[in-house]
């Protein structure tokens, strides 16, 4: 498996299971994870990665970003975020030859609410600040624990909003790297709607077993792409964490 599919897997799928809210200090995760690529030529598989956080109060940084919050009472919450962006797409060759995607890095903000009954809703804003796109997203998510007191799986549906400048970045061709049979491709801003589920089952005070599946349901826009071929992606992982 690509390593770019992989970190998209084990971000996308994995992501709301390895938020460690709690004890301060460091965690660390080995994930095992399985994603589909919705880009011609590139291969679907399953690999291994690591996760590594530490958390001192309102401030936590990790493998998936930086975040602070600047708010917390409970019931509600705000973080400012310094986030990285691994994109899916691999080009090795083939269809994808000549098309080049960095990992980029943006600020931004994300508010949760709970409400009674214990529905979680929220939403994130991000600003790319690297200079490759200048893009900005939106992302809104209702989320909901299931099983009352027994195992804490979470069950989320969502979908997410990216402007042109980032849509073009992650499914189109750019102007440069149109090509014979590849012609240039601008979506313009897309939606994604998106469900899964998280899991993070504890087996004592420090080890934990975590996971997670989500489905991303892309839009025409995005599948009209000359270089993408499957509307729908899937991401699955399982793995442990490791609080120290």
């Amino acid at each position: 498996m690509k390593q770019a599919v992989l970190i998209a897997a084990v971000l996308g799928a994995a992501s709301p299971a390895l938020a460690q809210d709690g004890a301060d200090g460091w965690s660390a995760g080995l994930i095992g994870a399985y994603g589909t690529s919705p880009y011609i030529g590139q291969d679907d598989g399953a690999g291994i990665a690591a996760s590594l956080q530490y958390r001192a109060g309102r401030f936590t940084i990790g493998t998936g970003g930086l975040s602070y919050s600047i708010i917390d009472d409970g019931s509600r919450r705000l973080d400012a975020l310094l986030l990285p962006r691994f994109t899916a797409l691999d080009a090795p060759g083939g269809v994808l030859a000549g098309i080049d995607r960095d990992v980029t890095a943006d600020i931004g903000l994300r508010y949760a609410v709970t409400q009674p009954g214990g529905t979680v809703l929220g939403g994130t804003f991000r600003q790319e600040i690297t200079g490759e796109h200048d893009g900005q997203e939106i992302d809104l998510r209702a989320s909901q624990r299931l099983g009352g007191d027994g195992p804490p799986i979470t069950a989320y549906a969502g979908a997410t909003w990216r402007s042109s400048g980032l849509s073009e970045y992650l499914y189109g061709v750019l102007p440069g790297e149109a090509a014979v049979g590849r012609p240039a491709y601008d979506p313009g801003a897309t939606l994604t709607p998106y469900l899964g589920l998280s899991a993070a089952f504890p087996l004592n005070d420090r080890w934990s077993l975590v996971g997670g599946v989500r489905v991303d349901m892309l839009g025409d826009a995005i599948t009209d792409s000359p270089i993408v071929d499957d509307g729908t992606v899937y991401s699955a992982n399982f793995g442990v964490n490791l609080q120290f």
